[in-house]
């Protein structure tokens, strides 16, 4: 922190504008960031940027109990968050194109062995007053996404996507961004958030585990505390209603000079029935 960054070699024609932008590494503890803008030649759109940095970690949901219950629970909407998936922009480039001039400067040189006296001699020179030739470049990104949400590979008595409640459920979500300009211009996603139904989608959330090779993402769930094989899992609570248990997951921090792209994803599991169903207590045997 504390440090300047220079970008050169930006090309604007009279009149016109141009985007400028740099990739910077958050910082790792949340913290308000002020950065300043200046420029040496034409003027800014913006000489002054706040930016606060956020954690989305700590709002992980509470270990469910055995004895939980919630007869009130009535199924929620999905979140739509806003979303863009593609963006656009240019880049002016410039070209000199040289056009070779002769500037005449005559000097009279004396010679008193010259019928004349002497004579004429052209010192001039070639001078370029050539031009510059601008083209404008438009690029494009588009930001793709998929979700998977499957009963974890723990839950034994699962038939594809059907299980049980009170089992958990493994999420993987893979993202890719294609652009028409080089990576330096943007990034994949990196950011992805999972929000559940027996919360109402609000009050506890996850924050996904990322890795990222190049601009392709992807993320799940990090490993559970509560999980007693320490499984990457988000526990589905045991009163859950037979139905469809849909988890919705926001994706974001995919950048471009022109802005950021987002998506919202969901998928679902089929819950019928509850782990208790995979038990049965009888009579001891002699």
């Amino acid at each position: 922190m504390g440090g300047t960054y220079t970008v050169t070699n930006i090309v604007i024609p009279e009149g016109e504008s141009q985007v400028v932008w740099v990739k910077w590494h958050t910082p790792s503890s949340p913290q308000s960031v002020h950065i300043s803008v200046s420029a040496n030649k034409g003027s800014l759109n913006i000489s002054s940027i706040t930016a606060s940095i956020v954690s989305l970690d700590g709002k992980d949901p509470p270990d469910p109990q055995a004895n939980d219950r919630n007869d009130s629970f009535s199924m929620p909407s999905l979140p739509t968050n806003t979303q863009q998936t593609g963006n656009s922009w240019g880049v002016w480039s410039a070209e000199w194109y040289p056009v070779w001039v002769w500037h005449e400067d005559w000097d009279w040189i004396e010679d008193s062995g010259s019928p004349t006296g002497g004579h004429w001699k052209d010192n001039g020179e070639w001078i370029d007053e050539g031009y510059w030739n601008y083209s404008f470049t438009n690029y494009q990104a588009v930001l793709s996404a998929k979700i998977s949400l499957l009963p974890d590979d723990k839950v034994w008595s699962a038939k594809g996507k059907q299980m049980p409640s009170a089992y958990g459920v493994k999420i993987s979500v893979t993202s890719d961004m294609t652009a028409s300009s080089s990576s330096s211009h943007i990034t994949g996603a990196q950011t992805a958030v999972s929000y559940f139904p027996e919360f109402q989608y609000k009050t506890y959330w996850r924050h996904l585990a990322y890795s990222a090779g190049g601009e392709d993402s992807s993320f799940q769930f990090k490993n559970n505390i509560y999980s007693t094989y320490n499984r990457p899992v988000h526990f589905t609570p045991l009163w859950y209603p037979d139905g469809k248990y849909t988890v919705y997951t926001y994706l974001e921090d995919a950048w471009t000079p022109a802005g950021m792209l987002s998506m919202n994803l969901n998928d679902y599991v089929t819950i019928k029935g509850s782990v208790y169903n995979d038990w049965h207590i009888g009579p001891k045997l002699e």
